[in-house]
């Protein structure tokens, strides 16, 4: 095996066992993307010096990363949608306050001598 499809696996088996490590988490997921995101770089210079296929073992951990990269990406927007809904009702709480200050500011009662 040459020394460019030995560093190819290697990356390969880097980042799976990378995605395997996940923890449910989306901050781990964020740190996980991160650093695959450096070792696909270095996958794609590798890949760039080949002229070989991957392998059907090659091929099956790349469905496996892609799989796991999903999850974690769904699992990063799902919390970025429940952010952003908590963020919408702190903003209506806000506005509702808001409101209720400004038309008591506003209000004033003229004594007319009755």
């Amino acid at each position: 095996m040459s020394h460019k499809l030995e560093k190819r696996s290697e990356l390969l088996s880097k980042m799976t066992k990378l995605v395997q490590t996940w923890d449910g988490t989306s901050l781990n997921a964020e740190k996980i993307i991160l650093q695959n995101s450096e070792l696909l770089t270095a996958l794609k210079r590798v890949d760039m010096e080949l002229d070989e296929q991957y392998s059907l073992l090659e091929q099956k951990e790349v469905a496996v990363i892609i799989e796991k990269q999903q999850s974690l990406v769904a699992t990063l927007k799902q919390e970025r949608s429940n952010i952003m809904k908590k963020m919408k009702q702190v903003n209506q709480k806000d506005k509702i306050v808001n409101n209720y200050y400004s038309s008591i500011q506003q209000s004033i009662f003229v004594d007319r001598g009755m």
